[in-house]
């Protein structure tokens, strides 16, 4: 049932005071910033991570000066612009001394409390409207939702706007597909680019997903599917991604006319850099994060390539296609620990886990498993959701495939998948008992 635009307001109105209370008095981590008094200032001085620190530095740099001086330009070499320009209109709108971390907090509110009505209102159409009401907010009720995307240490990182932005351009697509609608796979495909231009990882989400919707496009031509719900898929997979390439195309020209490459981040050099560095060095440069999380395998496998910065590329290809049994075994040797990891890490290990620490993340290793039984089910396949979903998932699990067998771990690069993993499950747990419920009507 379509609801009223009275209720959406009151219902959107009701999840945003109940984000915007756990930004500003639930603190699942101790020793964060005091949101009401931080400004943008002080936070590139007692910021307890790089990335934050460096983000702040480029805003300023660019409210005052109207775009990014040369000594900073690095800054927008490693991470696409998105958050640096929204911390640079928050210090022009509201001036220098506005406590930062407050205004980005209420942003981060609004937005997830449009992102958790689109889940109410595809919850309502089919069940209780009560439970349709809470199911939604399941997700903030894990703490990696709360302290990454709300509280003030996570939400200095950025991250809180581009997963906002993905599942917002989820959620459009769904309601695309259901609603035959051309004009919310454009907004769709927006809300994509948006995300990758707050993270650059989303980019890379973005390229996999293309990748995986070309060869479903290619598989569509050879076996001339007639399902209107596979056609109705592909439109929208179409739509999505020609539109989110055209948005992020002025970023990619921006990085070709000054740094002659249309590369999104100039990320992966340092990537390979790390990788045949050794521990002893990456740690004289305060670099033991990217020791402890597997980042410098090169080195450890192939010894004779230490330090060999000139052929770095080369040297990780050739050690990886020579020895991928012993540098996933290095890898898998690491994963358990930073997926359990407390929520009080971000980037290494170092507070142990608590037992609720244990319990919380294996619930989130049950529900991905549940996601894959779901999208292998028979009884889901019929739904005309499903091969969207599918498209999704499959292009989420690979890019992480692929970040995770190149980079090094931090604890952080895991509540994406793992706030993700929360949403999928919620709309395939519902899509399975509305398809069961059919299957028995």
């Amino acid at each position: 049932m379509r609801l009223q635009y009275t209720t959406r307001i009151w219902v959107g109105l009701a999840y945003f005071v109940i984000l915007l209370c756990i930004a500003l008095f639930a603190r699942d981590i101790p020793n964060q910033y005091n949101p009401f008094d931080l400004t943008i200032s002080k936070l590139v001085q007692v910021s307890v991570m790089g990335d934050p620190a460096s983000f702040a530095t480029a805003a300023i740099d660019i409210a005052e000066n109207g775009w990014i001086s040369s000594a900073n330009e690095w800054i927008l070499n490693l991470w696409p612009p998105g958050f640096v320009l929204l911390e640079a209109f928050i210090i022009k709108v509201f001036g220098i001394d506005t406590p930062i971390i407050l205004v980005l907090q209420i942003m981060a509110s609004a937005l997830f409390s449009v992102v958790l009505l689109l889940l109410y209102e595809f919850l309502n159409e089919h069940i209780n409207q009560k439970i349709a009401l809470i199911l939604p907010l399941l997700i903030f009720a894990f703490p990696v939702a709360r302290v990454f995307l709300l509280e003030p240490i996570g939400i200095s990182l950025g991250e809180s706007f581009s997963v906002g932005f993905f599942l917002l351009a989820i959620l459009l697509s769904i309601r695309s597909v259901v609603q035959n609608s051309f004009r919310k796979a454009i907004y769709a495909g927006i809300f994509l680019a948006l995300s990758a231009y707050f993270r650059s990882q989303f980019e890379i989400v973005l390229i996999i997903l293309t990748g995986w919707g070309i060869l479903l496009f290619i598989i569509s031509k050879i076996i001339r599917f007639q399902s209107p719900n596979i056609k109705s898929a592909l439109k929208t997979i179409g739509v999505i991604l020609l539109v989110a390439h055209a948005v992020t195309i002025p970023w990619r020209v921006y990085h070709w006319v000054h740094q002659g490459s249309p590369l999104w981040v100039y990320t992966v050099s340092v990537t390979f850099g790390n990788a045949v560095s050794s521990s002893e060095f990456l740690e004289s440069v305060h670099g033991g994060f990217v020791v402890a999380g597997g980042g410098n395998l090169v080195c450890r496998i192939n010894p004779a390539a230490c330090g060999d910065t000139a052929n770095a590329k080369e040297l990780f290809i050739k050690t990886f296609l020579e020895h991928p049994l012993e540098w996933y075994s290095l890898k898998l040797g690491l994963i358990g620990k930073y997926w359990f990891s407390s929520i009080q890490n971000f980037v290494t290990v170092g507070v142990a886990s608590t037992i609720s620490d244990i319990v919380i993340n294996g619930s989130l290793l049950g529900m991905l498993i549940a996601i894959l039984y779901f999208l292998l089910n028979y009884k889901l396949k019929t739904d005309k959701l499903w091969l969207l979903l599918l498209w999704f998932n499959v292009s989420i699990l690979s890019t992480y495939f692929i970040i995770f067998t190149i980079a090094h771990f931090e604890v952080r690069y895991f509540y994406f998948p793992k706030i993700v993993i929360i949403t999928m499950f919620i709309l395939l747990m519902f899509l399975h008992r509305k398809n069961k419920n059919k299957q028995y009507a």
